[in-house]
């Protein structure tokens, strides 16, 4: 009897382990689809293609973002390197990812900048589905998160 239970119990802990890195798995794929659905959005001028990875929040703010990279003269970005720090779920519908990213913007002249910052990602699960609520820099000055205003593509 002891046996089963032990063996019921590890099955249970497995289960569970299983969850949590589909949920890791599930998150890592929507960060990454959103942050090409950012190139794509700016490049077409159509920020409804970033609305599938963002609750309505954070849909608002990356479409003003983008609105600003084109107002500052950027005529192109794109994600030159994505590198993972933490991915902690902290309930079945909440959950925080850290990530370095490395953007390039490009000008009118063809001349580019990158810049390299962490994010950090607040997620909320939505139905079956992982959506971005919220991204922070901590690196950056106060006020540079999603508060203050939008200027550079590092910060999606």
């Amino acid at each position: 009897m002891a046996r089963l239970m032990a063996l019921l119990l590890g099955a249970i802990v497995a289960l569970a382990a299983c969850g949590a890195s589909t949920d890791v798995a599930q998150i890592k794929s929507v960060i990454e689809r959103s942050n090409h659905e950012q190139e794509d959005a700016f490049a077409a001028h159509d920020p409804s293609l970033m609305q599938d990875t963002h609750t309505a929040r954070d849909f608002a703010y990356m479409a003003r973002t983008n609105e600003v990279l084109e107002q500052e003269g950027a005529v192109g970005i794109r994600l030159l390197k994505l590198e993972w720090g933490k991915i902690n779920v902290d309930s079945d519908t909440r959950a925080e990812a850290e990530t370095w990213e490395t953007w390039e913007e490009i000008d009118q002249d063809g001349n580019s900048v990158s810049t390299r910052d962490r994010n950090v990602y607040r997620m909320l699960k939505v139905g079956s589905s992982w959506k971005i609520d919220e991204v922070v820099y901590p690196d950056k000055d106060e006020g540079s998160g999603q508060s203050g205003s939008p200027s550079a593509p590092a910060q999606r």
